[in-house]
């Protein structure tokens, strides 16, 4: 198993929100609508693997025109 993935390095949704700026209610109406960043659901528990978030804000980079 890769280390992110590993219980220990899994996010919360309070560290997700304060890496990306966003507030924690933004993260719970993109799960509630299915859409934008994955998450891992343990019972009642969310969380967010590293490796998913860095994916997830590769895609969202946008290059400058030359």
């Amino acid at each position: 198993m890769l280390k992110d993935n590993s219980p220990e390095n899994l996010l919360t949704p309070s560290q997700v929100a304060r890496i990306l700026g966003v507030p924690v209610s933004t993260l719970s109406r993109w799960r509630s609508e299915r859409r934008e960043l994955p998450y891992v659901k343990i019972g009642r528990v969310v969380r967010y693997r590293p490796h998913d978030l860095a994916e997830w804000l590769e895609t969202k980079v946008v290059s400058p025109r030359p």
